[in-house]
């Protein structure tokens, strides 16, 4: 099954629950603004400056030094009274991936009195940089958008973070912190392809032959550019591996 975003958020937020919860019968608290607090993982990342900084309604965390394809974000809770009692309510953020900011809300109400910042998966090592194709076009996610199921379109080589792609170790090729992904997991001639989260699915798997072909074994076909086009907006498909200019790509290295 896939992964999502929300998977993701429900996770951080049951690790922080089980790192802080009160015991059982506890009386409630009635201190004062938390501390600013962060989540780090050693096994995940090695670079990390990550913070938390509270703002009365909302949290902001704040990275730097991470790889730009290492998504993360901000979860924890958040304090409600109902009916006299202190009640924990999520605190939750969007994904993002790399350097940066992102805030954090309670979005069933009250103040944060919680939050951490919680990695996505380990980013596998490898080259980055543009997939270029027939006609001189780089493979790129339309518009720049990281939800799952974007296209993934030929363009003119604009040099921006839609077409950086990461060859990684682990035979995935990344992008915006998204996988390269045969959408749907279909085999089928013509399928096109598409971001998706990482999930280790072998929709995700690709290997640069020799001949510059891009192969995905589980469907035991190639990366093509449909129908010989160098149009911008062009699709981007998977087809039988036929040697043609359509399906030879050049990938960093």
């Amino acid at each position: 099954m896939r992964r999502t975003a929300a998977l993701f958020a429900t996770a951080l937020l049951a690790g922080a629950a089980a790192l802080t919860a009160s015991p059982a019968g506890a009386a409630p608290s009635t201190g004062g603004a938390p501390a600013a607090e962060s989540s780090k993982s050693n096994e995940t990342l090695a670079a990390e400056n990550c913070s938390v900084t509270y703002n009365g309604l909302n949290v902001t965390g704040t990275c730097t030094g991470l790889d730009p394809y290492q998504t993360w974000g901000v979860g924890g809770w958040c304090t409600v009274w109902e009916n006299g009692w202190q009640v924990s309510k999520p605190l939750w953020s969007p994904t993002v991936s790399g350097d940066g900011s992102v805030t954090g809300y309670c979005i069933q109400g009250g103040i944060p009195s919680y939050a951490a910042i919680g990695f996505g998966p380990r980013v596998p090592t490898g080259p980055t940089g543009p997939i270029v194709g027939y006609g001189n076009k780089c493979v790129g996610v339309k518009d720049g958008n990281t939800a799952n199921g974007t296209p993934v379109q030929i363009w003119d080589c604009l040099g921006n973070t839609a077409q950086n792609w990461k060859m990684g170790a682990d035979g995935t090729v990344r992008a915006l912190g998204k996988c390269l992904d045969v959408q749907g997991g279909r085999t089928a001639q013509g399928t096109p392809v598409q971001v998706y989260d990482c999930n280790g699915t072998g929709a995700q798997q690709w290997q640069a032959r020799a001949d510059g072909s891009l192969y995905n074994p589980q469907s035991g076909r190639c990366l093509d550019e449909y129908a010989f086009s160098a149009t911008n907006g062009g699709a981007i498909v998977i087809w039988d591996c036929n040697g043609y200019a359509n399906q030879v790509w050049r990938v960093p290295a």
